[in-house]
């Protein structure tokens, strides 16, 4: 008996099958390379068409819709619908920008009054400052002033009752009399001013009357003689002088005959 063998028999191909099979597979993939590419670039160019239309203004639609040679009804009716809201939006947004300078100008005509106001207000107090100031240096002065007065009157009086007979007396009474003209010089430079008296008509806001006279000789009301000083300080009087006033005795009938 002849075995069977285990192995699959041979079957003969026919060589055309056999010649395609030969071939290489080589020159298949390129092809489905560039198929493949073809195929990604079509499908990004279809993904970005939407992207790029979302991202379009509605102007550009709407000129876009024109330009196509097949004009779509509800293409236009859509895109002007879209150009009405855009214009409404920036109607909406030009009102509101003018609304915002409204307000800013407002704010900024309130800033300038407020600015005016506080120059104003600060250049009234540094004016008020600098007035207060001079009025508190004039009164201190004054009172240091009004304090030596009793020191110029003793210098006066002894100016007109001491009477020098020698020559030594003399050179005392000089000395003295030195004394007196620096005080009466240091008390010049600080402002202090002696008040006008004899032979100027009589002032009650400077004169102290302590007296009257009768005389023919001078018009009624003039200061005849000084008794005591007075002084003033920066147009501020400090002390009136006592004074002597003249008067006519037919005064009362000069007047009523005019």
């Amino acid at each position: 008996m002849q075995l069977l063998s285990s192995r699959p028999a041979c079957v003969a191909l026919p060589r055309s099958v056999q010649r395609a099979a030969a071939k290489p597979m080589v020159a298949r993939a390129p092809v489905a390379r560039r198929f493949v590419a073809t195929r990604a670039a079509e499908e990004a160019e279809a993904a970005a068409a939407p992207a790029e239309e979302a991202a379009a203004t509605p102007l550009e639609r709407a000129k876009k819709a024109l330009d196509s040679e097949t004009l779509d009804k509800d293409v236009l009716t859509a895109a002007l619908a879209e150009l009405e809201a855009e214009m409404g939006r920036l109607q909406s947004a030009a009102n509101e920008a003018n609304d915002r300078a409204k307000s800013l100008e407002a704010s900024l005509a309130s800033a300038k009054d407020q600015y005016l106001r506080l120059n104003a207000d600060f250049d009234n107090f540094r004016r008020r400052t600098r007035e207060e100031s001079a009025a508190l240096t004039d009164s201190v002065r004054g009172d240091v002033i009004k304090e030596m007065l009793p020191i110029v009157d003793n210098f006066e009086l002894a100016r007109t009752q001491v009477k020098a007979e020698t020559e030594a007396e003399q050179k005392i009474n000089n000395s003295y009399q030195g004394l007196y003209k620096q005080m009466v010089d240091l008390m010049r430079t600080q402002g202090v001013e002696a008040v006008p008296t004899t032979g100027t008509p009589f002032d009650p806001n400077i004169h102290d009357a302590i007296m009257r006279e009768p005389s023919n000789s001078h018009p009624d009301g003039t200061v005849l003689q000084e008794f005591r000083k007075g002084f003033a300080i920066g147009g501020k009087l400090i002390r009136p002088a006592m004074v002597k006033v003249s008067y006519t005795e037919d005064g009362p009938a000069a007047s009523s005959e005019e």
